[in-house]
């Protein structure tokens, strides 16, 4: 009887204490996935929810959005493949966003293998096979994110300026496995990377061996002296 008493005045006090400390056992709600068996979907993003879509089990796009949403999305998973994008929207009013996302742009000259000078000067090659135009209703801002891989992790991302028509490269980051880009401006985005210019390379290399090399003689002539 005792040693009844004894457990049962311990689970007291222990419920006493994490009362106390308002301890709470937190889940962290799992994403909702939708699977979509075709190339389009219509549907509802809840206000801080995120939703994945994934398109004929290959393409994987995650929405998620800090106010209610609806999204229009038309994705040709058949020829983009295994791609994981997500999009982050911040908003001030309910959105409505309509997305289409594809492998190439052949209006825009975006065809895999191609290269570009964008507006920095630089040139950049075009090997990624996922392009992706967005409309919004508001104004708001967007994350954008694609999973970065050994082929892609030196990307950035870039949008297509349909004014001066060219590529414009923004601020790209590596987050948690993903390239990172933020923007409050939509239209026509990818990733894109940067092209070597082996020229240039060259050109460095036999400047600097021909500076090695000069050097070496004069110290064999002084030493010859």
């Amino acid at each position: 009887m005792k040693n009844i008493t004894k457990m049962v005045f311990g689970l007291l006090i222990m419920t006493m204490f994490l009362s106390a400390f308002n301890f709470q056992t937190v889940y962290a709600a799992a994403d909702e996935e939708v699977e979509v068996g075709d190339d389009d979907i219509q549907d509802q993003v809840q206000a801080n929810e995120r939703v994945r879509f994934r398109f004929r089990q290959r393409t994987q796009i995650t929405v998620q959005s800090n106010v209610n949403t609806s999204v229009n999305i038309n994705c040709k998973a058949r020829d983009i493949g295994d791609k994981d994008f997500e999009i982050e929207l911040e908003g001030e009013g309910d959105l409505e966003m309509n997305m289409t996302c594809t492998e190439e742009e052949k209006e825009l000259g975006l065809q895999k293998g191609n290269t570009y000078q964008t507006r920095n000067r630089n040139r950049y090659r075009y090997q990624e096979g996922f392009c992706t135009q967005i409309e919004c209703n508001e104004s708001c801002e967007a994350k954008l994110k694609l999973e970065a891989t050994e082929e892609n992790q030196n990307g950035q991302w870039a949008y297509y300026d349909d004014d001066d028509e060219e590529w414009v490269t923004v601020e790209t980051t590596l987050e948690d496995g993903y390239l990172v880009a933020e923007t409050d401006h939509f239209s026509t985005w990818t990733v894109l990377l940067p092209e070597i210019d082996y020229v240039l390379i060259i050109g460095i290399t036999v400047g600097v061996g021909a500076i090695v090399i000069a050097a070496l003689v004069i110290i064999f002539m002084k030493k010859r002296k």
